[in-house]
């Protein structure tokens, strides 16, 4: 959600009902979600004692003025005032989560079966194709020009993943007035599980989707808009159908802009785009799932390496080295030790690592891989890593050099995030061909 929120309405605990009070939720994009209370939570106790020994509370209930439910999760005190000339206290409380349309006592509370997300850029990845636009000719003039499109969805993709199910739709919004009708397309992607599953579960999904795009797009991106649907929650149509009722829900980012304007010229600045993992997609998408936990880590590492920054400093050496690292020893090192009867020797050496994976990735051409100095890359990562003096590693690097060092290195970190992917070097050189992404720039 990129758009600030007032809602005016009754507080409460879910464990006293009764004692509902009246406030005022904001939420600020980027910023907070604050609830201003007028009056106690715990009217058992006194205003004074209630004010200075207030503490987290895990869940506060709210009734909005436009008649919805709300849920607040994980709130914490942040100030208020209180007068002793005046009978109640001002009380405030920053919170985590906000639910728009539903009472939940947790995010482990199993409520939704279904989520809808709208992520930034995603419709440049993976255009929504929702819209024609024809024109009739007669006598060689254009006569009339026609727009259209489908009244459901346009479906893209889907993968069964476990117990749930992925999938990739272009939808239409029209709207405005008959004078100036408003026509926009995009592409959602919805997650649909075979039973009940938590807010954090949801989460938990969406966020690998975003790590996903985030790789695709080589920057850091996260959801504009997160809807959930729970089964209870909807009124029957004329024709038989159900309509279920859309459930908010919104968090806070920090550090992120989340208020992207998707501009088409940007679609090929992707690492790649769903056309060119077409084929692949479903197998691709199960193995980013499936092995989550085996790769996270070193996922972290690359999205962390490509966020847009103002300065640059040995720290964004030290992430991407480290996640080449994590690749070698989770997936080469044992197959390499193995291969080379090393069983009982030590640890193998970050040479042999860096040696080893550039000859692996070598035949991609156009990333030139065989240009990285590997004693620059040893000694710049035992300086900086272990703060030896600069004399005892004549190969490290500092300043511009060490800048231009570490772009050579995250491009070999792209090799071994898109080989775990499931992508072969003949398919890593045609992506990283067709890309124009500017990390493969010089």
């Amino acid at each position: 959600m990129t758009e600030p929120i007032e809602i005016k309405g009754y507080w409460w605990l879910p464990s006293s009902p009764e004692d509902v009070v009246v406030g005022i939720l904001t939420y600020t994009p980027n910023d907070s979600i604050k609830l201003e209370l007028i009056g106690q939570l715990h009217p058992q106790t006194s205003a004074v004692e209630e004010f200075i020994n207030r503490e987290e509370e895990n869940v506060i209930y709210g009734f909005s003025s436009d008649a919805k439910e709300i849920s607040l999760l994980n709130c914490f005190p942040s100030g208020g005032s209180l007068n002793f000339k005046c009978k109640f206290p001002i009380q405030r409380y920053k919170c985590q989560h906000l639910i728009i349309g539903a009472h939940i006592t947790s995010s482990d509370t199993h409520f939704f079966f279904k989520t809808q997300v709208d992520i930034p850029y995603l419709s440049l990845w993976a255009p929504p194709n929702s819209i024609e636009n024809t024109m009739v000719f007669n006598e060689n003039k254009v006569e009339k020009y026609c727009i259209s499109f489908k009244a459901g969805r346009n479906h893209i993709a889907h993968v069964d993943i476990e117990n749930f199910r992925l999938s990739i739709d272009g939808v239409v919004n029209y709207n405005g007035e008959y004078f100036e009708p408003i026509i926009k397309q995009k592409t959602l992607i919805t997650l649909t599980n075979t039973s009940d599953f938590s807010l954090k579960d949801a989460i938990g999904k969406i966020f690998l989707f975003e790590q996903f795009l985030s790789f695709a797009a080589l920057r850091p991106i996260e959801s504009k808009k997160i809807v959930l649907f729970n089964k209870l929650k909807y009124q029957d149509l004329d024709n038989g159908d159900k309509y279920f009722f859309p459930i908010e829900y919104i968090r806070v980012y920090h550090g992120i802009e989340t208020n992207h304007e998707q501009n088409i010229s940007k679609r090929w600045s992707f690492l790649f785009s769903y056309d060119a993992i077409k084929e692949e997609f479903k197998k691709i998408i199960k193995k980013w799932y499936s092995e989550q936990g085996d790769i996270a880590p070193i996922r972290h590492h690359l999205i962390e390496c490509v966020r847009p920054k103002d300065t640059f400093s040995s720290v964004d050496f030290l992430i991407a080295i480290q996640g080449i690292e994590g690749f070698w020893w989770r997936f080469r090192d044992k197959d390499y030790r193995h291969e080379h009867h090393l069983k009982n020797s030590g640890r193998t050496h970050l040479y042999t690592i860096i040696e080893e994976l550039v000859n692996e990735f070598k035949d991609i051409d156009r990333l030139k891989l065989n240009e990285i100095n590997i004693n620059e890359v040893v000694d710049s990562r035992h300086y900086f890593s272990h703060f030896v003096p600069k004399d005892k590693k004549p190969y490290a690097k500092d300043g511009l050099e060490l800048f231009e060092l570490t772009r050579k290195i995250r491009k070999l970190l792209i090799c071994c995030l898109l080989n775990f992917a499931g992508f072969t070097n003949d398919q890593i050189s045609k992506i990283i061909n067709d890309s124009d992404s500017k990390f493969f720039h010089g």
